[in-house]
């Protein structure tokens, strides 16, 4: 027998703490109903969550340096040299000299790190289309319509700096 989670039917005051257990309790759904085929393409290509984080930010933000990273990620720099390394060795992240900083160091995804990317998308995206098929037609809209907007809301804010 399934537990569902207890989600109050009272009035949502949009507080981001309320908001924050509703993602949470969705995602939560979501997980348990999907079929795990991320997690193995994660596994086939010996990704640790850190690692994918990291390709995310670099396909979508950009060059970063180590420390950027590291500090993103909320880990020592030892420990982000291991991921980066592991990463470089794989041929998914490429490094090069800061031309500003000669010091520091740039990454970058390689094509091969953006394929990997690409397709853990599509992966979670399919998932994710299986569990939300089930949800009713006119639900699906009004979902479809609220979470757009919160994305476009979310895209104009600033990134957080590093």
């Amino acid at each position: 027998m399934e537990r569902r989670a207890q989600v109050s039917r009272r009035p949502s005051r949009g507080q981001p703490v309320e908001l924050s257990g509703l993602v949470s309790a969705l995602f939560g759904h979501i997980h348990r109903r999907s079929a795990g085929d991320l997690l193995a393409v994660m596994g086939e290509a010996g990704l640790t969550m850190p690692q994918l984080v990291t390709l995310h930010l670099l396909a979508h933000a950009g060059g970063r340096s180590v420390g950027e990273i590291g500090h993103r990620l909320r880990l020592s720099p030892a420990a982000t040299s291991h991921l980066v390394e592991r990463l470089v060795q794989a041929d998914l992240v490429a490094r090069a000299e800061d031309p500003d900083d000669r010091r520091q160091r740039r990454l970058a995804i390689t094509a091969a790190g953006r394929r990997l990317v690409d397709r853990i998308n599509s992966e979670r995206t399919r998932e994710l289309s299986g569990v939300l098929a089930r949800l009713s037609p006119l639900l699906r809209r009004q979902f479809a319509d609220v979470l757009s907007r919160v994305i476009e809301e979310l895209a104009s804010l600033p990134e957080e700096s590093a």
